[in-house]
């Protein structure tokens, strides 16, 4: 149910934006401070992107109220597209990659808050005259860093670099309206989750049996990612992956929900909130949650 509300509240915001646009003058004004993909040349390539860098610090003294006497947090987040599109063909290169550390007094050293890297490729060709285009998707996820279970006596190490990871290869059907909308999807699709971590090699883990490195699956995928100004100043990108696998347990749908809605003062300084849902049954029967804001400088590259 929170999930159901989370979804429909952000597609009342990007409702909201698209209504507020009609207005001419807006739109120029909207164009201007949100366009980061910018043209190199007459061949049809395009590339650009967004760097975000967030910073936050905390200090307390004789405080009557309690807390960390002292906390200093870093986060980056990397969005870089590299596009192709000349007659019917079109290649969309999608790179994001985020990392986030946080230091407070009391265990007096930086632990992980945010990690990820995720590349996605795709290669379409149009059919006729419409939106419509056939062609090949591959994704690859995973993180930089090992990732831990802090307790209140020791850290437990819960995962790694391409533990897990995935590694997708999609053929299907595409349908891009505009620069704006994007939307995939295929009946047969090859997954194959990883465990490559020695760690946790004797484990069954992230789907995975014990003593064995990866796991193949095939199932249908869907993917659409959205981008959109809804005022002169904010800019809402979203992004959800659909994966259901034929081999085990079909009805429990692989969800990857990602959303960044940034809030400009100036070209450089802004407020940016990212919110991201998870569910695999592979890694952990439950939702995960995911939310950062913060405060600090933001680059279109």
């Amino acid at each position: 149910m929170k999930l159901k509300k989370i979804i429909v509240c952000i597609g009342s915001i990007i409702l909201a934006g698209n209504a507020a646009a009609q207005d001419g003058t807006v739109k120029e004004l909207q164009a201007a401070s949100t366009k980061v993909i910018k043209s190199m040349d007459s061949s049809g390539w395009k590339r650009g992107g967004t760097f975000i860098l967030n910073l936050n610090q905390g200090s307390l003294s004789n405080w009557a109220a309690g807390g960390e006497q002292n906390t200093f947090g870093i986060n980056g987040m990397l969005n870089y597209a590299v596009q192709y599109k000349k007659d019917r063909n079109t290649w969309d290169n999608f790179f994001e990659l985020a990392l986030g550390f946080q230091n407070a007094t009391s265990y007096n050293k930086f632990r992980k808050i945010d990690d990820r890297l995720d590349i996605t490729s795709k290669y379409a060709r149009q059919i006729g005259k419409g939106f419509w285009g056939y062609g090949v998707l591959a994704n690859l996820n995973t993180q930089m860093l090992a990732g831990y279970d802090y307790g209140s006596v020791t850290s437990t190490k819960i995962s790694g670099f391409f533990s897990p990871g995935k590694i997708l290869l999609s053929p299907g059907f595409s349908y891009q309206p505009n620069d704006k909308f994007s939307f995939f999807i295929s009946p047969a699709t090859a997954r194959l989750l990883l465990k490559t971590d020695p760690d946790f090699f004797a484990m069954k883990m992230f789907g995975v049996a014990p003593n064995k490195k990866s796991y193949l699956e095939l199932g249908a995928f869907a993917s659409t990612r959205f981008t959109t100004p809804l005022a002169a100043w904010a800019t809402y990108t979203g992004r959800l992956d659909l994966f259901s696998n034929y081999k085990r347990n079909p009805q429990n749908v692989d969800v990857l929900m990602t959303n960044l809605l940034t809030l400009k003062f100036t070209k450089i300084l802004a407020t940016n909130i990212s919110l991201d849902i998870i569910y695999d049954d592979d890694i952990i029967k439950r939702t995960q949650v995911k939310e950062i804001l913060g405060v600090g400088l933001t680059v279109n590259l």
